[in-house]
């Protein structure tokens, strides 16, 4: 138990909500403006007050940009030193595996917090870099795949994974697994929790929400940790764009809002793509069943491969889906969602050309159409009746559609920060995935 853990109760309502979104949209999101140009310029303020528009000579300016690279030096250093470690031909003891990720956790967390150093500034800068392309560089990129639906979220070629050398206590043994994206051609990293005693444990792939960068922040106890305890395996894998996968320029996750739709379009599909890989690898592992499950963004990904799977090979289909604070409306989120209207979204999408007939074009590649190929008996749905990030009426929507078994739903009085936290208090949901995962 943490110190926050008593709060997590009065911090799951509404008004937690009510409080956390401006936080983000006003003050988070342009301080992390500030923060990834300051990163990509490398202590150079001429280079960053260009990236930003602010002013060079601002007093305290040339400090934080200077901090923001003494920051980033040290987690770079700290990270090619984990590699070191965790990747060596033979592994080092469990004090130097420890010792590395502790500096690597340690360095990562003070880089990210290295967004404070531009508070004088944060009313001066924007959410988002936008970079909308117009709706003829979309159709050039993606439009192939909307002329041929039954391929477009095709189970592509897996790549091999490398497993990582393993901290372990009595309990837990955690590691990594690292692989090429077959759609990105990056890196992808996730971190793999298992029960040390478990045999052929099931799996959950468990997708994270938009900015959301676990692995970058300190590691605080999770919901699904209690998951640990009934003998299921957990694997948490860095979404595109997203922690030690960030494009120099951008913070994690702004892309998908940058360039958007474009943005979520490759995001869905490199994600899905990802996941494949990552599912074959837990059957590899022996998991007789696996689920895919997520928050949000990773919701959305999580609840398109539970429809477009049903071509895949029988051993890349997951078994159940875990969705938290999802939709069925895609487009709710950007003309009506809080968040998009909150960094002006629409506006920028109507300045670029888009408008909501436009947009939905591109749904086939959006948001699900079919039902759940492992049938509505193994999909566990959470949503907050008070979320209107991701609209709470699109995700009852679609809750409907599937026909969600009653045990299987959980509305709570919620918004969409709100309804995860409330998932320590109140893991019911939780609960009830391992019961689907131990049949």
């Amino acid at each position: 138990m943490t110190l926050l853990d008593p709060l997590l109760p009065a911090l799951a309502r509404p008004w937690f909500d009510a409080i956390a979104l401006p936080l983000v949209t006003r003050t988070y999101m342009p301080l992390s403006r500030a923060w990834t140009a300051a990163a990509g310029a490398a202590g150079d303020v001429d280079q960053f007050a260009r990236e930003t528009g602010l002013t060079p000579t601002a007093l305290g300016l040339a400090r934080a940009v200077n901090n923001v690279k003494r920051l980033n030096d040290r987690y770079r250093d700290a990270v090619a030193a984990w590699d070191e470690a965790f990747l060596a031909p033979e592994s080092p003891s469990a004090k130097d595996l420890a010792k590395a990720e502790r500096s690597r956790g340690r360095t990562a967390a003070r880089f990210m917090s290295g967004r404070r150093l531009f508070l004088p500034w944060f009313r001066q800068l924007p959410p988002v870099a936008w970079d909308i392309p117009s709706p003829a560089e979309v159709a050039e990129s993606h439009g192939p795949r909307l002329a041929a639906l039954e391929t477009a979220y095709a189970a592509l070629p897996l790549t091999p994974i490398a497993k990582t050398h393993a901290l372990e206590n009595e309990r837990v043994r955690t590691y990594w697994i690292r692989f090429r994206s077959p759609v990105l051609g990056d890196t992808v990293t996730a971190r793999v929790i298992e029960p040390t005693d478990a045999i052929d444990p099931p799996t959950v792939i468990m997708l994270h929400g938009i900015a959301v960068e676990m692995e970058m922040w300190p590691q605080y106890p999770d919901p699904l940790d209690t998951l640990l305890d009934e003998g299921i395996r957990i694997v948490r894998p860095e979404g595109p764009w997203h922690g030690r996968r960030m494009i120099k320029g951008c913070y994690g996750g702004e892309p998908i809002m940058a360039r958007a739709p474009e943005g979520m379009l490759t995001c869905l599909q490199a994600w899905s793509a990802e996941v494949t890989t990552m599912m074959n690898w837990a059957r590899d592992q022996g998991s007789a069943r696996v689920a895919v499950a997520g928050v949000s963004l990773g919701a959305l990904t999580s609840q398109m491969i539970a429809t477009v799977c049903g071509t895949w090979e029988r051993p890349l289909r997951p078994d159940a889906a875990f969705l938290v604070t999802t939709t069925g409306r895609t487009l709710d989120v950007v003309f009506a969602g809080s968040l998009a209207r909150g960094i002006g979204l629409p506006e920028r999408l109507e300045n670029a050309g888009w408008d909501r007939a436009t947009l939905e074009q591109w749904l086939p590649l959006l948001q699900p159409s079919s039902p759940p190929v492992m049938g509505p008996e193994n999909v566990v749905m959470v949503l907050g009746d008070a979320d209107d990030l991701t609209p709470y009426a699109g995700g009852l929507e679609l809750a409907r559609q599937w026909s969600v078994p009653a045990d299987n739903l959980f509305i709570r009085h919620q918004g969409h920060f709100s309804a995860a936290l409330g998932l320590t208090p109140d893991p019911a949901p939780i609960t009830r995935l391992g019961t689907l995962l131990r049949r």
